[in-house]
């Protein structure tokens, strides 16, 4: 099922609103929330269960979300040292709560050396066994930051990425880290539509700003992402009741794509396929630059290339968006062979969700 909207992480159900099942279907209702991401297992073993009870706490609480049209998905932190039976809890665990989707929290634990290994065999034996069940990776925002880990393993079976895009730490505004987060899985290999999870929760003296996590939720929808998450359902009413309430009042009204179409045309872009980009394009459009006009796939896929040439070894940064109904207008920047740096001002007219002009404003720095 596709997401929409504005979505909780729920860590520990039994903080959660006293563990009450109906009061928690009755706050997410209240609240607008579209969807709901429960923990349900951790490495090998189920998560949410009363060790001395055996009493599940997720099982009514996802029937009563389910119940009140919220989809439901579980989630799940691995370790990747024993992936076969981290893989069958997952699978066993989401079987029998029903889930609407799944999510894999892969973090540190993956940067030590052969986790990819380890990692490709988790989501091969978890994405043989679900079926339809979407699945989504919750992991880093900035893959440049974390080069061992193996981001692709986990993908290549993904449906969504659900980056944690969290600014502690840092002097970037939170649109300015989203753009970035975005920027940085456009170039890697698959790319999925992005989800990503913001922070409403106090962590070693840090707390983010109220207008940070609005300019969070204002950006997401700029950038035409089609759902947010937050993390964490409990520790933001203990602690952080006013973040509950601006996430409960703010009005995310998720656009029908999976994904910004500015998104996709930047991923193929950077994949180096000028064949992945051309698909993006009408056979009669036409491309207009300062001087110059093209007609026709044939024209636009030979300035593809040459543009690609250009810039071999360096990846397109898209800047900054807008769109407007069917015109997309975008800012970008990179570095040339000659090790300039270049930007770049387009637009585009996207009709059935392929592009049919193009018009192009080249500028050396």
């Amino acid at each position: 099922m596709k997401l929409k909207g504005k979505g909780y992480f729920i860590w520990m159900v039994k903080y959660c609103e006293k563990g009450d099942p109906d009061r928690i279907a009755a706050l997410a209702r209240e609240s607008r929330l579209t969807h709901v991401l429960v923990k349900i297992a951790d490495g090998a073993f189920p998560y949410n269960i009363d060790l001395e009870s055996g009493f599940d706490y997720a099982r009514p609480v996802i029937k009563k979300l389910q119940a009140q049209n919220i989809a439901v998905w579980g989630w799940h932190y691995i370790y990747g040292n024993y992936p076969d039976h981290e893989a069958d809890i997952a699978i066993k665990r989401a079987t029998e709560l029903g889930v609407d989707g799944f999510v894999v929290n892969a973090e540190a634990e993956f940067k030590q050396p052969n986790k990819a290994a380890a990692a490709s065999r988790f989501m091969k034996r978890l994405r043989s066994n679900l079926g339809g069940v979407p699945i989504a990776l919750s992991s880093y925002r900035f893959p440049s930051y974390h080069a061992s880990f193996p981001f692709t393993q986990f993908l290549e079976r993904c449906d969504y990425n659900m980056p944690q895009v969290y600014w502690m730490k840092s002097t970037n505004t939170a649109g300015a880290q989203l753009q970035r987060c975005i920027n940085e899985y456009s170039r890697i290999r698959p790319f999925r539509p992005i989800i990503p999870t913001g922070p409403t929760f106090k962590e070693h003296g840090w707390v983010p700003q109220e207008s940070e996590v609005a300019e969070f939720m204002q950006v997401a929808q700029q950038l035409k992402l089609p759902a947010v998450n937050f993390w964490y359902w409990e520790g933001c009413r203990r602690d952080l009741p006013s973040f509950w309430n601006l996430v409960r009042d703010y009005s995310y009204d998720s656009p029908a794509e999976s994904s910004s179409f500015v998104v996709k045309y930047f991923a193929a872009l950077n994949g180096n396929n000028p064949d992945e980009v051309l698909k993006l394009y009408h056979d009669k459009a036409v491309h207009i630059r300062p001087g110059h006009a093209i007609l026709g796939k044939q024209a636009i896929r030979e300035w593809i290339v040459q543009l690609m040439n250009e810039f071999a070894g360096h990846p397109f940064e898209l800047l900054q968006e807008s769109s407007e109904r069917n015109t997309h207008n975008f800012h970008w920047q990179g570095k040339n062979q000659q090790g300039k740096v270049v930007e770049g001002r387009d637009t585009i007219g996207v009709i059935d969700d392929s592009i049919r002009y193009h018009y192009s404003f080249v500028n050396p720095l």
